[in-house]
């Protein structure tokens, strides 16, 4: 019923997921137990007027994605470096403020209005303790490429205070500020600057490491094949993505058609997926899980998961 108000729960994380609700983590399940996730199905001229919305946004032009933004994620990263330090070195200053800009989410394959402002991120932090506990508890390190504010980099040191995790960036900002979390929070983190477009070739892996991004590649758009190369030749234990992926979106479908004219604008990751599915077809890697999760933002999906080993 359009209007109709509905929350999330944690049986629907878990069909997310592909996991039953009782195999959900108990430090997941509270966390989708009691996140904000109300939402209200929008009425029929409320979607008209978002998809109208989103279409003269597209038309009247996002930025491309690109090396060419590196002063942008520079100045990004200082001023949440900045924030940092004035809320007392508080890690909910490292919280993206992209996320949850607007009160419209995807959800399910259509769009619905959020009650809370935190819902997207929220959803997240879900998935992202799921995803911790489920494939990275017997890792030796997490290496984050394209760590950003080091947010999940704190999260996971939390979750695993022995584990040594390291931060990768291409900004130096991002590098400095992770460096910054581990001095003031005592986490075993390392900031590190990282280019995709030119990995560091003395930049060793070890076999018992696992290699995470976060809504990072969808910079790199189709030129994801250094970095791919450079993990194919490293050889981590494990490799996990989640990250906007066109290969998920039905075009029959009219949010999805939008979702795919959105992250073609923005030049956005393409062709990711169907390489590692190349790739394991050619027996050099294992595909573990690839899932779409079903909710996003305004615009696209960037909560779609990739899980694979090299063979």
């Amino acid at each position: 019923m359009d209007g109709a108000t509905a929350r999330l729960t944690p049986a629907d994380f878990a069909r997310a997921f592909g996991v039953s609700e009782a195999d959900l983590p108990a430090s997941t399940r509270a966390l989708a137990a009691a996140g904000p996730f109300a939402y209200r199905r929008l009425s029929r001229d409320e979607r008209d007027r978002v998809i109208l919305g989103v279409l003269d946004r597209i038309e009247g032009g996002f930025q491309q994605v690109g090396a060419h933004r590196d002063g942008i994620w520079e100045s990004a990263w200082s001023e949440t470096a900045a924030r940092f330090r004035s809320s007392g070195h508080d890690l909910a200053a490292l919280e993206p403020t992209f996320i949850g800009a607007s009160p419209i989410v995807r959800l399910h394959g259509d769009y619905a209005e959020a009650a809370d402002p935190r819902f997207e991120l929220a959803a997240f932090e879900v998935f992202r303790d799921w995803m911790f506990r489920t494939f990275l508890g017997d890792c030796d390190r997490l290496l984050e490429f394209g760590c950003g504010s080091g947010f999940n980099l704190a999260a996971f040191a939390r979750a695993f205070p022995a584990k040594a995790a390291v931060g990768l960036d291409w900004a130096p900002a991002a590098v400095a500020l992770v460096d910054e979390i581990a001095a003031k929070h005592g986490f075993r983190l390392t900031g590190r600057r990282f280019d995709f477009f030119a990995p560091d070739p003395d930049l060793a892996l070890g076999p018992g490491d696992a290699v995470a991004t976060f809504c990072a590649l969808e910079q790199v758009g189709p030129r994801f094949g250094p970095f791919l190369d450079f993990l194919l030749e490293r050889r981590p234990r494990l490799c996990v993505h989640m990250e906007p992926t066109l290969e998920h979106y039905d075009p029959d479908r009219l949010p999805d058609r939008l979702a795919i004219r959105y992250h073609r604008h923005r030049d956005y990751l393409d062709g990711f997926l169907t390489r590692l599915q190349a790739l394991e077809a050619e027996g050099l890697i294992r595909l573990l899980d690839v899932r779409r999760l079903g909710w996003g933002s305004l615009y696209h999906e960037c909560h779609s998961f990739t899980a694979w080993t090299p063979a």
